[in-house]
């Protein structure tokens, strides 16, 4: 974060961060929370009720909808994002596994696009994910995610380094990577090979295969990955079946956006 920040549109960001977290909160809550004054903290949530960012149940506020118009836009604002979510789609429909796609947002992998196996009933995914059907939008640590070290492999070191430094290397499970020297051994070995894996790194009992999205100019769009338990992701379907089908598919992927929407990425 730069020193030069509007320290109001601060308050209001951690404000709503706050409400997401706590699933609603009342004013008092969100005082005791934020350790902020309760009139500073009334005027910020007034201002985002009456802009519709905000929706007030009781005494309770919650997230509004107007986000939802945001998010969407964003989401469908590049035409390589919207080809992803076709790729995401005929991938988990050819293999049925979960399929996402995630970018890299604020030194995190935000997901953008995803397609759950129907039979896949992990709690301890569920937990991290979200309770609502679409888990779009949620965060990951790039470190422990097959799609955020298909990201991190391909981006120049200084801005790993700087990633890492203000992300740090958490531990998910006890299989997380959370050693720098380990970790970037690891992007080196992906780089080699093009496919990153995950095995149990972000939940137990949960594989990872992933590749990398690249741009017409060079640049990483984002990162796919297939993600399924690990008694069905055996040793030679994690480690060979999969990755031959991710890179048929994000190849083909890679191609059509360098085909058709080269001007998406001069602007």
């Amino acid at each position: 974060m730069t020193s030069q920040t509007a320290k109001t549109t601060e308050q209001s960001l951690a404000i709503i961060e706050a409400i997401q977290t706590l699933g609603g909160a009342t004013l008092e809550e969100l005082t005791d929370e934020l350790d902020r004054s309760r009139s500073t903290v009334h005027l910020h949530l007034r201002t985002l009720l009456d802009e519709g960012y905000l929706t007030k149940e009781g005494a309770v506020y919650h997230i509004g909808l107007r986000f939802l118009n945001h998010g969407e836009y964003a989401r469908s604002r590049k035409k390589a994002y919207t080809l992803a979510k076709q790729t995401v789609t005929q991938l988990a429909d050819e293999i049925d596994e979960e399929v996402e796609f995630v970018v890299e947002n604020n030194n995190r992998g935000i997901l953008v696009h995803e397609s759950f196996h129907p039979d896949t009933h992990i709690p301890s995914k569920e937990r991290h994910l979200s309770t609502s059907p679409s888990a779009a939008g949620i965060y990951y640590y790039l470190h422990s995610v097959a799609t955020g070290k298909a990201i991190l492999a391909d981006l120049p070191e200084e801005r790993v380094n700087a990633i890492l430094d203000e992300s740090g290397l958490p531990k998910q499970t006890a299989q997380t990577i959370t050693d720098r020297e380990e970790l970037l051994a690891d992007l080196e070995a992906v780089r080699d090979r093009g496919i990153a894996f995950a095995d149990e790194e972000y939940v137990d009992g949960l594989r990872e295969v992933g590749r990398r999205v690249m741009a017409p100019d060079g640049s990483v769009i984002g990162a796919i990955a297939i993600i399924g338990p690990t008694y069905r992701f055996t040793d030679d379907r994690f480690r060979n079946e999969l990755p031959n089908i991710l890179t048929e598919h994000v190849d083909t992927l890679e191609a059509e956006i360098s085909e058709t929407y080269l001007d998406d990425y001069r602007k």
